[in-house]
Protein backbone atom coordinates (compact mmCIF):
# COMPACT_ATOMS: atom_id res chain seq x y z
CA UNK A 1 0.00 0.00 0.00
CA UNK A 2 1.51 3.51 -0.74
CA UNK A 3 0.86 6.53 0.51
CA UNK A 4 -1.77 7.53 -2.34
CA UNK A 5 -3.54 4.46 -2.04
CA UNK A 6 -3.93 4.97 1.83
CA UNK A 7 -5.38 8.82 0.89
CA UNK A 8 -8.11 7.22 -1.76
CA UNK A 9 -9.01 4.69 1.28
CA UNK A 10 -9.34 7.57 3.38
CA UNK A 11 -11.24 9.61 1.30
CA UNK A 12 -13.38 7.12 -0.77
CA UNK A 13 -14.39 6.14 2.45
CA UNK A 14 -15.03 9.02 4.44
CA UNK A 15 -12.71 8.99 6.96
CA UNK A 16 -11.14 12.18 6.77
CA UNK A 17 -12.38 13.46 10.54
CA UNK A 18 -11.74 10.47 11.56
CA UNK A 19 -9.07 10.08 14.25
CA UNK A 20 -5.96 8.02 13.25
CA UNK A 21 -4.37 7.32 16.42
CA UNK A 22 -6.33 5.76 19.24
CA UNK A 23 -4.17 5.10 22.96
CA UNK A 24 -0.63 5.50 20.97
CA UNK A 25 -1.61 3.08 18.20
CA UNK A 26 -2.42 3.36 14.36
CA UNK A 27 -5.98 2.31 14.26
CA UNK A 28 -6.57 -0.22 11.57
CA UNK A 29 -3.23 -1.32 11.12
CA UNK A 30 -0.77 -3.85 13.84
CA UNK A 31 2.90 -3.20 14.18
CA UNK A 32 5.13 -6.11 13.11
CA UNK A 33 5.60 -7.71 16.02
CA UNK A 34 1.70 -8.19 16.89
CA UNK A 35 1.29 -9.14 13.07
CA UNK A 36 4.08 -11.87 13.33
CA UNK A 37 2.22 -13.27 16.99
CA UNK A 38 -1.02 -12.98 15.20
CA UNK A 39 0.10 -15.62 12.11
CA UNK A 40 2.06 -17.55 13.96
CA UNK A 41 5.57 -16.47 12.58
CA UNK A 42 8.64 -14.35 14.08
CA UNK A 43 9.00 -11.10 13.09
CA UNK A 44 12.20 -11.65 10.86
CA UNK A 45 9.22 -13.58 8.41
CA UNK A 46 6.69 -10.21 8.53
CA UNK A 47 10.10 -8.31 7.65
CA UNK A 48 10.41 -11.19 4.53
CA UNK A 49 6.79 -10.79 3.39
CA UNK A 50 7.24 -7.24 3.20
CA UNK A 51 10.00 -6.68 1.62
CA UNK A 52 8.84 -9.74 -1.67
CA UNK A 53 5.50 -7.36 -1.59
CA UNK A 54 3.95 -10.43 -0.35
CA UNK A 55 2.02 -8.21 2.56
CA UNK A 56 0.37 -4.97 2.44
CA UNK A 57 1.79 -2.51 4.51
CA UNK A 58 2.45 1.24 5.45
CA UNK A 59 5.33 3.09 6.39
CA UNK A 60 5.63 5.30 8.57
CA UNK A 61 8.96 7.03 9.67
CA UNK A 62 11.14 3.53 10.39
CA UNK A 63 8.08 1.66 10.93
CA UNK A 64 6.01 -1.16 9.26
CA UNK A 65 2.39 -1.26 9.89
CA UNK A 66 0.53 -3.96 8.55
CA UNK A 67 -3.21 -3.65 7.80
CA UNK A 68 -5.69 -5.60 10.96
CA UNK A 69 -7.26 -7.13 7.86
CA UNK A 70 -4.08 -8.93 6.05
CA UNK A 71 -4.04 -12.56 6.23
CA UNK A 72 -0.71 -14.41 6.14
CA UNK A 73 0.74 -15.49 2.87
CA UNK A 74 0.73 -18.80 4.14
CA UNK A 75 -3.03 -19.04 4.23
CA UNK A 76 -3.10 -18.83 0.50
CA UNK A 77 -0.38 -21.83 0.08
CA UNK A 78 -2.34 -24.23 1.98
Amino acid sequence: MTCRDLIIYILSNGLENEPIVKNGKLIGFMTVDEAAARMGVGEATIHVWIFQNRLNHVVIGDTFYIPISSKSPLESTL
